[in-house]
């Protein structure tokens, strides 16, 4: 939940500039509209105030021959219209001759011109152009309108139709207009801020039900998968969009790397049935060679005593023995486990069943065997399993001398624990396997074998509570010393 709150603020907050900026320029623009079609109605409002008292001066010269002072002044007191001004010249008038004799009449007219004299330059340029023309302050509108001559104008003045008689210059208040441009303006932005803000809430809300609860399980998903389990399944729904066809796509590699897994632990199961066979065999020559050389004794027969046959069966028996507990040993290998079985043992006799079990195999392969004990006491050892750490030890020793060499056994005693120091003069190991080994199937370059046995051996050593440490060198030799605890 906590993902997804987060997914959504970022996207808030990502998308939230966008919105407001476009809150602004849509604001702007409705706004800047509307101030202008308010000002164009004022201006036609204007036009229109100007069409009205050009027609009511018209009709007042008409029907009374004089304009109304009192009509002016309600015109000045209307509420959008300020300072109404009546423009005009004498001169601009060409009146006929008939109302030019009336000396009243052109009194009043001259007081008149006088009161509206036009000051201004923009003012003598509607009536030099007849266009109107708008000036803006600050909440207010100046408008001076002309006042062109009709036919019905004609009756009275010596001009062409369309000739400027006068103007009328009035101010006109935009602050009702400006109010009415504000409040809209707070309303376009209050409910544009409304609308957005229940766009974005809706669709962060989408967001969440349509797309970040299917991302979130295919997260999972593929956590899960990378945790090693392809059996879990992606599961986002059957849509055919992009999601689903990612979901799909996620699920169809599942398949195929469960497939691929599944073919490779197949051929690495057959890889170690073909490894541990090539081990039983590798480790399982030294004792067939014992008991093929006391059979091969015992059926010459020539010259044996009792006590030697039943020494020749013991020999055999203890080669079956040790067959069978190798046997054990690779089954244990193959579970991680070996379980010991301690006794106090007598090092001495120890180190003569070693002795006996490999000096036939050394002797074949033209390797002096030298045996130092300088300890006899007793152990709490596994003697079998020890013997057969050993022996691997013994093994390796004589395959790395294939032409011939000294192989030296040194058993000792330093302080609480029993040592076994394995020496040859053998081509050494080389630099680049020193540091594994001791890992399962690392041959040391040997062309036989599969270099389980040290593996074997150094997990014996440990369940002993012991350690192991080799020192070699190329074309000298290679030293294993086996500190083994005696109790």
């Amino acid at each position: 939940m906590f993902r997804n709150l987060r997914i959504s603020t970022k996207l808030l907050f990502t998308i939230l500039p966008l919105v407001l900026f476009a809150i602004g320029l849509s604001a702007y623009l409705n706004n800047h509209y509307q101030e202008q079609e308010m000002l164009n109605q004022a201006q036609a409002s204007a036009r229109t105030y100007a069409d009205i008292i050009r027609e009511s001066l018209v009709n007042m010269m008409v029907t009374r021959e004089k304009i109304d002072d009192k009509y002016l002044e309600q015109i000045r007191n209307l509420p959008d219209i300020q300072d109404l001004h009546i423009h005009f010249t004498i001169d601009g008038l060409r009146l006929r001759t008939i109302y030019t004799s009336d000396e009243t009449r052109m009194s009043r007219l001259q007081k008149r011109e006088h009161e509206a004299a036009i000051l201004t330059s923009e003012e003598q340029e509607v009536f030099r152009t007849g266009q109107t023309t708008w000036k803006r302050s600050e909440g207010m509108y100046n408008a001076i309108i002309p006042f062109r001559a009709t036919e019905k104008c004609q009756n009275c003045h010596s001009v062409p139709v369309g000739h400027v008689l006068g103007a009328a210059e009035m101010d006109i208040s935009l602050e009702r207009i400006e109010a009415s441009i504000n409040n809209n303006w707070m309303r376009s932005v209050l409910i544009a801020l409304i609308f957005t803000l229940i766009a974005i809430a809706f669709g962060i809300l989408s967001y969440r039900m349509f797309v970040a609860k299917r991302l979130e399980k295919l997260i999972v998903a593929t956590h899960v998968i990378g945790g090693g389990n392809l059996d879990h399944p992606i599961e986002i729904d059957g849509s055919k969009d992009e999601l689903g066809e990612l979901g799909a796509a996620f699920d169809g590699m599942r398949q195929k790397l469960k497939k691929t897994q599944e073919e490779l632990i197949h051929s690495e199961r057959l890889s170690m049935v073909g490894q541990m066979a090539s081990s039983i065999v590798h480790d399982f020559r030294t004792p067939m060679s014992t008991i093929n050389l006391a059979i091969e004794s015992l059926e010459r027969g020539e010259g044996f005593t009792p006590e030697k046959t039943q020494q020749w069966y013991r020999i055999i028996h203890q080669a079956v023995r040790r067959m069978v507990t190798m046997a054990q040993e690779l089954l244990d290998f193959s579970r991680g486990d070996i379980r010991l079985e301690k006794t106090d043992y007598s090092v001495d006799e120890f180190t003569r069943q070693l002795t006996q079990s490999v000096a036939s195999n050394l002797q074949q392969a033209k390797v002096q065997f030298r045996v130092q004990q300088e300890y006899s006491g007793k152990a709490s050892i596994d003697a079998d399993r020890l013997h057969r750490a050993l022996v691997n030890i013994i093994n390796n020793a004589q395959d790395a001398m294939p032409n011939g060499g000294r192989l030296d056994l040194t058993v000792s005693r330093h302080d609480h624990t029993i040592v076994f120091s394995i020496a040859d003069t053998g081509i050494g190991i080389p630099e680049e396997i020193r540091d594994k080994m001791f890992d399962a199937f690392v041959t040391a370059g040997k062309k036989k074998g599969t270099g389980l046995g040290l593996a074997i051996t150094k997990r014996i050593i440990d369940q002993h509570g012991g350690t192991i440490e080799v020192e070699s060198e190329r074309g000298k030799g290679t030293t294993f010393t086996v500190s083994i605890p005696l109790n």
